[in-house]
């Protein structure tokens, strides 16, 4: 999904509710339980990225979730100092799971 803003949450056709993990936590309770998560939520040594243990944590857990890229339509087509485009924010939102 391309935004424009960062959604507090998504619903998807089949009734899920999916909310962004931010900081390894979602819904301020941690969702990384990785061995190698640090005690403040960050990865810590980890050969993969935080977006890639947040989809490996998602697939264990058996949830659904979606990439979600935040670009403002301000910065769509611009260069920065360095004459790069800007790129999005890559987000990723699982699956709330029911309790």
């Amino acid at each position: 999904m391309k935004r424009n803003t960062l959604p507090d949450s998504i619903v998807l056709a089949t009734g899920e509710v999916l909310k962004p993990v931010i900081g390894g936590h979602l819904e301020l309770k941690p969702f990384l339980t990785v061995v190698d998560v640090r005690k403040n939520g960050w990865l810590a040594d980890l050969t993969t990225s935080e977006e890639s243990a947040i989809i490996a944590e998602a697939k264990r857990q058996k949830l659904k979730y979606r990439r979600v890229s935040v670009l403002s339509r301000n910065l769509r087509g611009k260069f920065g100092l360095d004459r790069r485009p800007y790129s999005p924010t890559v987000w990723i939102f699982v699956q709330v799971p029911c309790t």
